[in-house]
């Protein structure tokens, strides 16, 4: 079989949404009102979640106070505190968001995140520092506490484990943070608790929050799942499995099909290689993929082109600048919006682009103009 034009068989994000953005057009009002309808069906099925409690701000005589994290572990922490470490991208991510002025480092880079103040682009990325070095060279900034987010492949996440475990090695309070989407709006909220953010947490928290509700009703409008398979990575035919905590946003709006077997640390570890053949048995409706190199591949194998998602074009990259969307905290909320828009254009009502801007309007005071939003789809050199 020849090889399929990739700019035909592969739809771009930029082009879906313009798509998507037409596509109700000259509808019947009947039609509009049986969908308005279903949708306020759909949004009475999302449970409501436990809303955060604002903890005792009263510290104790040296200064301290008694602060309970997201695993329900007991913290002393400092009542005003003004030094954050932290020791993930993402935890980085959060503070950018809510508190960017109290970090005394980060954990790489801010390469490509035009949307940070310059102030804060140049902080020490302690990620980049060499292993043997990496706790010392973090104790010198003398953080008061550091913030931690879990991954989700340890066994220890949401127990607290692991963030005592880091916590007494580097003797400064640690702060487990819930890393999910569904957790996202009261992530903000304690983080806003503990830094004194009230406020913005609470600003943040209700957006996370409003984002969450919306996307879990478009989840909620459909009788079946789009049946579907998610490839990461530029190294093989890595498959997202449904175990994997990076999956959440894809269960939650999908049928993923990926399902991996062995330990309870073999599923959570996300590793699931499958070949062309392997992907024909499963056949998913929709795949979707986060690299470049991995649409040339579906466009110069002819076993790749055997599939139906590849000939019925329904073949997706998720956005990634500048992370990928749908596996980074950060970008949790204009994922699920990605996705949901992306399977279900008809129940996700709403125009993806004013989404986008309202993320980074809210989340970064960024006032997004349409050249950097279509930007935002466009690949990173490494991915081609």
């Amino acid at each position: 079989m020849r090889k399929r034009n990739p700019g035909i068989q592969i739809l771009s994000a930029a082009a879906l949404a313009t798509a998507l953005l037409f596509a109700g057009c000259g509808q019947k009002a009947d039609h509009k009102e049986n969908t308005e309808s279903s949708e306020a069906a759909a949004e009475e099925t999302v449970p409501e979640r436990p809303a955060y409690s604002y903890q005792s701000e009263e510290s104790q005589s040296d200064g301290f106070r008694h602060f309970k994290d997201a695993s329900g572990r007991e913290v002393a922490v400092k009542a005003d505190i003004s030094r954050v470490a932290v020791l993930s991208t993402d935890a980085q991510s959060y503070l950018y968001m809510i508190a960017p002025e109290k970090l005394v480092s980060v954990w790489h880079n801010a390469k490509q995140e035009e949307y940070i103040d310059a102030a804060y682009r140049g902080l020490t990325a302690i990620g980049n520092v060499k292993a043997s070095e990496q706790k010392d060279t973090l104790l010198s900034f003398a953080p008061e506490v550091i913030i931690y987010m879990s991954d989700g492949n340890e066994k220890e996440t949401g127990t607290g484990a692991m963030a005592e475990r880091l916590q007494t090695e580097f003797g400064v309070p640690v702060v487990e943070i819930d890393s999910s989407f569904a957790g996202q709006g009261n992530a903000f909220r304690m983080l806003g608790d503990l830094l004194g953010k009230r406020e913005r947490g609470e600003e943040l928290g209700s957006y996370m929050d409003s984002v969450y509700r919306k996307v879990a009703t478009v989840a909620a409008a459909g009788k079946d799942k789009t049946k579907l398979l998610c490839f990461r990575g530029a190294a093989g035919n890595q498959v997202l499995p449904k175990s994997a905590k990076a999956s959440e946003i894809v269960n939650l709006l999908a049928d993923n099909l990926a399902e991996i077997s062995g330990t309870e640390a073999q599923q959570r570890s996300g590793l699931m290689i499958l070949e062309a053949d392997e992907v024909k048995e499963l056949n998913p409706a929709v795949i979707i993929t986060d690299t470049e190199s991995f649409l040339q591949q579906i466009n110069s194998d002819s076993s790749w082109q055997e599939l139906a998602a590849v000939k019925n074009t329904q073949v997706y990259k998720t956005p990634t600048r500048p992370r990928a969307w749908l596996f980074t905290p950060a970008q949790y909320p204009i994922g699920a919006l990605w996705l949901a828009k992306t399977l279900y254009p008809e129940a996700a009502n709403y125009d993806l682009e004013q989404e986008v801007k309202q993320y980074y309007q809210t989340c970064y005071a960024k006032s997004l103009s349409t050249e950097e939003y279509e930007a935002l789809y466009r690949a990173k050199q490494h991915e081609h």
